[in-house]
């Protein structure tokens, strides 16, 4: 009887430890914090371009009953690392021995530049507590090459040159224009024979200069001037383009100038019969700056 005993209360004595440090663990939670930049109100990742003023602020504090915090401190690795860390708005320098004024909750901010440096830099903030128990957030900061979106979009169509329709494209008026007009605003001209099938081929008037790169798999959805620039001088140019097809995809330096389109085909119609006598009419979207 007596080891029943002795069995029962060391089954209470072992709940009551257990209870104990349950409650315990409770009732002395770990700091938290949180980090953003504060002008964009990103929290995990902020593209910006090179030299871009930063704003990165924080929110940490005690939880609960937790211990009040004592200190604070800022790291980074990447591209673009500073040493020393900056001062913050509040005057505080790091690693930070937090004051009296802030050991419950202690909200501050570095303003700064993300850099020159192409590529990610991620900053950690890390507060412990009195007890010693920490949390940590952190943030990456990637520095992108700034770009230009070719904001333009236009639909356009031409048709068979030999049809009653007008035959040629002007890419920088945005419109069709008739095979009879000046050499010099015809981008595109159609270049079929009289009484053949309408295939969509084209070429770039006498002394227009505009010239063309096929650019499969380009992001025409996403294009920039950056993008056309690249895509352009990775080809080989050339004033005619034969048989283009639907999904098909142009960068045109216009004129021989620093304009660019991007052109994606999306129909090519033998069949179409708008223009009489020659039918065919090519289809495509463009954007340019």
């Amino acid at each position: 009887m007596k080891k029943l005993k002795l069995f029962a209360l060391g089954l209470v004595g072992a709940t009551f430890l257990l209870t104990s440090c349950e409650d315990d663990a409770e009732e002395n939670p770990n700091p938290v914090i949180s980090v953003s930049e504060a002008v964009t109100g990103s929290t995990g990742t902020v593209t910006v371009a090179p030299n871009t003023q930063i704003e990165l602020e924080w929110n940490a504090r005690k939880e609960g009953t937790g211990a009040e915090l004592k200190t604070f401190a800022v790291s980074m690795q990447g591209f673009n690392t500073i040493s020393p860390v900056p001062t913050s708005e509040a005057g505080n320098d790091f690693p930070y021995s937090i004051s009296n004024s802030d050991d419950d909750q202690y909200i501050d901010k570095i303003i700064v530049s993300a850099g020159a440096n192409v590529g990610i830099t991620t900053w950690s903030f890390t507060v412990t507590d009195k007890d010693g128990k920490t949390a940590t957030a952190t943030i990456s900061v990637e520095v992108a090459n700034a770009t230009t979106p070719l904001a333009t979009e236009v639909m356009g169509a031409f048709f068979h040159i030999q049809g009653t329709e007008h035959g040629a494209y002007d890419l920088m008026a945005g419109a069709s224009v008739a095979a009879a007009g000046s050499d010099a605003s015809k981008d595109m001209i159609n270049t079929d024979a009289a009484g053949d099938p309408f295939t969509g081929s084209w070429m770039s008037g006498t002394g227009n200069n505009t010239t063309f790169v096929k650019a499969s798999g380009f992001d025409y959805a996403n294009a920039t001037v950056e993008s056309a620039t690249a895509a352009y001088a990775a080809g080989t140019a050339s004033s005619t383009v034969a048989d283009p097809a639907a999904g098909d995809i142009y960068v045109a330096q216009l004129r021989g100038g620093t304009n660019y389109a991007v052109i994606m085909v999306t129909k090519v119609d033998p069949d179409d019969a708008t223009s009489t006598g020659n039918k065919g009419k090519i289809e495509f979207d463009f954007k340019k700056n």
